[in-house]
C-alpha cells in the first residue's frame, strides 16, 4: 500500500514539475512554493479511482495535475484568511513573500488548474468549476467560524463538507469520468470521495484542537460542536471515541462504495490518510490505527 502511494506521489509531482517549468524568476519560485512537499491525497485518489474502472491513465496524470494545483491555491488563500505562519513546517507562502504577491498565487494556480481541465473535455472543467465553487463556499463559512458568535447558525460537517470534502469529491468524480465504465458509477465515486474528505477533515480538526494549533474557522467550531454533541466535560477518551464514531460513520459509506470493492488501495486508502494526519501524535495514531483496523 505504502509503495504505491509513494509511487503515485511521485508521478504527480514529476507531473507537476513539468507543468511549472514554464515560469520564470520570482514567480517560478512562489509557484513551486505553494505546491512543494504537499501530500498529493486528492491527486492520488484520482489516479485511484481512474485506475479502479480502467480509465486512461495518462489523461488522469494530466488532471490530477489539476487537481493539486486547485487544491494549493485554496491553501494559500486559507493561511492568509486564518494568518497562519506555518505549513508544512515552512513558513507559509504569505509569510515568505508578502500578502500583495502571495495573494496573486491562487488566481494563477486556479486558472492554470482549469485550463488543465478544459483541454480534457467540458465535463471535467464543469466538475473543476463546480468543485471549486463549493470550495470557495467552504471558505465563506470558514471565515464566518471565526467569530464564535456565528457558531450557533452554521452546521459544522456542512463547512467540513464543502472546505475538504468537495476537493475529495471532485478528485474521484474526475476520475470516474477518465473511463466509460466510470461514468456509469459517478455517484457512487462522488460519495466515496465526500465521505473521504469528511473523515479527513474531522481528524484533521480534531489534532488542530488537541495540539492547540493555529488553525481556521472550522477548528474554532469544532470545539463548539464537539461541547453540543457530547457535553461541556471534554474528557480525552471521550474526545477520541467521539472522533472514531463520526469517522466510521463515515467509512461506512464508503464501505457500501463499488470502490471499495473494486480497489484494495481505495480499501485502505481513508485509514491512511486519517492516520496521516496522526503521524506526529503517538499515543493517539496507535489508539486509532487499532481501532480503525475494525474498518476492513
Amino acid at each position: 500500500m505504502i509503495k504505491e502511494l509513494e509511487s503515485k506521489k511521485i508521478e504527480i509531482d514529476r507531473a507537476i514539475d513539468e507543468y511549472i517549468k514554464k515560469y520564470d524568476g520570482e514567480l517560478y519560485e512562489m509557484v513551486n512554493y505553494a505546491l512543494k512537499d504537499g501530500k498529493r491525497l486528492r491527486g492520488i485518489v484520482l489516479l485511484l479511482t481512474a485506475q479502479a474502472f480502467n480509465g486512461d491513465y495518462e489523461k488522469a496524470l494530466r488532471l490530477a495535475v489539476s487537481a493539486e494545483l486547485g487544491h494549493a491555491a485554496s491553501l494559500v488563500h486559507d493561511d492568509i484568511i486564518d494568518k497562519s505562519t506555518e505549513r508544512r513546517k515552512r513558513p507559509t507562502l504569505w509569510k515568505k513573500y508578502g500578502v500583495e504577491k502571495a495573494v496573486i498565487i491562487p488566481h494563477l494556480l486556479i486558472s492554470e488548474s482549469l485550463e488543465i481541465a478544459r483541454k480534457e473535455g467540458p465535463e471535467f472543467l464543469k466538475v473543476g468549476l463546480n468543485t471549486w465553487s463549493k470550495a470557495s463556499m467552504g471558505e465563506y463559512f470558514d471565515i464566518m467560524a471565526m467569530e464564535s458568535k456565528n457558531w450557533p447558525d452554521i452546521d459544522y460537517v456542512k463547512l467540513i463538507a464543502l472546505k475538504s470534502g468537495s476537493l475529495f469529491e471532485g478528485a474521484a468524480h474526475i476520475g470516474a469520468l477518465c473511463s466509460e465504465e466510470g461514468k456509469k458509477m459517478v455517484t457512487d465515486a462522488r460519495r466515496y470521495g465526500m465521505a473521504l474528505g469528511i473523515a479527513y477533515q474531522l481528524t484533521d480538526d480534531l489534532i488542530g484542537y488537541l495540539n492547540e494549533k493555529e488553525g481556521g474557522g472550522s477548528q474554532d467550531l469544532f470545539s463548539y460542536y464537539l461541547k453540543r454533541e457530547i457535553g461541556e466535560k471534554l474528557d480525552l477518551s471521550l474526545v477520541i471515541g467521539f472522533l472514531v464514531f463520526k469517522v466510521m460513520k463515515e467509512f461506512d459509506i464508503i464501505r457500501t462504495s463499488v470502490l471499495f470493492e473494486k480497489s484494495e488501495y481505495l480499501k485502505l486508502f481513508p485509514i491512511f490518510s486519517v492516520l496521516e494526519i496522526m503521524k506526529e501524535n503517538g499515543d493517539l495514531y496507535s489508539l486509532v490505527k487499532e481501532v480503525l483496523g475494525s474498518y476492513i
